[in-house]
C-alpha cells in the first residue's frame, strides 16, 4: 500500500514538475517569436526608409532635369525675342 501511495505521488510530481517545463518552454518560445517579430519589423521599417530615399532620390533628379530643360526652353525664347527685335529694328 505504501509504494502505491508512493509510485502516485511520484507520478503526480512528475506530471506537475512535467506542466511546469512545458509552461517555461512555452514562455521561452513566446519570447523568441516576439523578438523574431521585433527584428522583422526593423527588417520592414529600414526597407521601407531605403525605399523612400531612393523615390526622394529619383524625385530630385527629375526635378533638376525639368528646371534644366525649363531654363534651356526659356533662354530660346529670350534669343528668339532678341532676333525678331533686331529684324524689327533694321526693318525700319
Amino acid at each position: 500500500m505504501k509504494r502505491r501511495i508512493a509510485a502516485l505521488l511520484v507520478a503526480a510530481l512528475v506530471s506537475i514538475s512535467g506542466a511546469a517545463a512545458c509552461s517555461g518552454v512555452q514562455d521561452q518560445l513566446e519570447k523568441r517569436a516576439q523578438e523574431e517579430v521585433d527584428k522583422g519589423r526593423q527588417r520592414i521599417g529600414k526597407e521601407v526608409q531605403k525605399g523612400q530615399k531612393q523615390v526622394e532620390e529619383q524625385i530630385d533628379k527629375e526635378r533638376r532635369q525639368v528646371e534644366k530643360e525649363v531654363e534651356k526652353g526659356r533662354q530660346q525664347v529670350e534669343k528668339r525675342v532678341q532676333e525678331e527685335q533686331q529684324r524689327a529694328g533694321e526693318g525700319q
